[in-house]
């Protein structure tokens, strides 16, 4: 293999220590956000509301995450779609059906079940419902889901005449006796239950067996309730709408039942981006409950406890207070200083090598010197050419120790050859120079003057 071919050789590392470095630059300056579709529930809907100010905050707060928003009919829609990959995060109902791929967040607040009629109505509790028209809310909805399960631990799954509806529509109806009675899962205080309650004439009633003036307190009538529908429908529990939560009604506590609403993603999302998910949601929960009353209910200890769908691992990281490893945190930097240091390494054994070769390609010169002064002895050789020769000599010598002094040779194993070569040469003219001193018949040297 020829020099020039050697030098590109050498060359190599240094390109390829570049390439490395250009494209960690690259990749670390160019990097696009992490886009996670949220879907969230109806447009006029508190699960909308809720993800809209989530996304404010997170995006605020984390610039590398962007959230696209997807209304739909509500949680079972949802579980759907994380199911079927059209989105990564979700809210939904701690009830709901859903598959492997599913995980849990946090528990944001509870959906309490509140049952409306006319003010004027004789229905006073679930017993009063058979061959009654009922809302249970629209097709793929939680109302939906919970109630269909309620009417049949209750007995009256076939007894009723179901009707499915958004909730303003059920309002409507209600307000025009096109439906005796509807059930509307909500957190409490939604506005959409208290325009009805003021403004619409109508009145809640208990999600329970008994009617509401039974000398039976709310507070144990629903729990009492619940219990026994826990059996069939394991993810319920007991709750009682306040007294005059909505603008001075009710009048007295209603019992009732509820599920907690979960914001939820894909098993498949990464911890990371969770976790900062996870962090925010906590961090920012004070300015998030100043927009959306609902966020009050949001607490550590009870958004990881009773969840139905396994803690996804970066929630689980922030509740355990797990922080990534310094080399995970620092990843990104440590991969760049090992390519800066690679590249360095690289370029100093390039120019080692060049060095090197430079210090070689001046001590070659000295080989062929001396090599050019044992070609010129010959046997006609005289003592002048002999002079000639040893002065020449004599500058290589002087040369080379200069360069030897000033750092341009290398004291190494090549030096040690040329130092040999070059003693050797001289003992060479020493020998011609006696043997055309001393005459061939022990006399005069011929070429001695008288």
């Amino acid at each position: 293999m020829d020099e020039a071919t050697l030098k590109k050789l050498r060359l190599l590392p240094v390109l390829a220590a570049l390439v490395v470095v250009f494209w960690l630059w690259w990749w670390l300056a160019a990097s696009s956000p992490t886009r996670l579709v949220f879907t969230t529930g109806s447009p006029d809907g508190l699960y909308h509301r809720l993800v809209v100010q989530l996304k404010g905050a997170v995006e605020a707060n984390n610039p590398d995450i962007q959230i696209e928003l997807r209304t739909s009919a509500g949680s079972r829609a949802n579980v759907a779609r994380l199911d079927d990959r059209e989105a990564q995060l979700a809210l939904v109902q701690n009830d709901a059906f859903g598959g492997s791929s599913i995980r849990s967040i946090a528990a944001l607040y509870p959906e309490v079940l509140h049952l409306l009629v006319a003010t004027n109505s004789t229905i006073r509790a679930l017993g009063d419902l058979v061959g009654k028209r009922v809302g249970i809310g629209p097709v793929g909805s939680g109302t939906e889901q919970i109630v269909t399960n309620l009417l049949v631990f209750a007995g009256m799954a076939d007894k009723t005449i179901p009707s499915h509806a958004p909730f303003q529509t059920s309002i409507r109806k209600l307000n025009q006796g096109e439906l005796d009675a509807a059930f509307f899962l909500a957190g409490l205080g939604a506005p959409v239950i208290d325009e009805a309650l003021q403004s619409c004439g109508l009145s809640l009633i208990p999600v329970s067996m008994q009617p509401n003036d039974s000398a039976v307190a709310p507070e144990v009538q629903a729990r009492q309730f619940a219990q026994g529908l826990r059996v069939r429908y394991p993810h319920v529990s007991a709750h009682t709408i306040p007294l005059m939560a909505y603008g001075g009604l009710p009048l007295r506590p209603i019992p009732s039942v509820g599920v907690q609403a979960v914001l939820a993603c894909r098993h498949d999302v990464a911890p990371e981006i969770i976790e900062v998910i996870t962090r925010t949601l906590f961090a920012q929960r004070a300015v998030l409950s100043q927009k959306e009353p609902s966020f009050i209910y949001l607490e550590e200890q009870a958004a990881q406890s009773g969840l139905q769908f396994p803690l996804h691992a970066g929630a689980e990281d922030f509740y355990r207070r797990r922080e990534p490893g310094f080399l995970a945190r620092h990843a990104e930097i440590i991969g760049l200083i090992l390519s800066l240091a690679l590249l360095a390494w690289s370029i100093l054994v390039w120019v080692r090598r060049w060095y090197m070769q430079r210090q070689k390609n001046r001590i070659d010169t000295y080989y062929e010197a001396v090599e050019d002064v044992i070609r010129r002895l010959h046997d006609g050789t005289d003592l002048q050419e002999i002079e000639d020769l040893e002065a020449e000599l004599l500058k290589i010598r002087q040369r080379a120790s200069a360069e030897l002094v000033a750092e341009q040779l290398a004291a190494d194993e090549s030096f040690i050859i040329y130092q040999n070569m070059l003693n050797g040469c001289q003992a060479m003219l020493v020998r011609m120079r006696e043997r055309i001193k001393e005459p061939p018949d022990g006399g005069k040297p011929s070429n001695s003057t008288p």
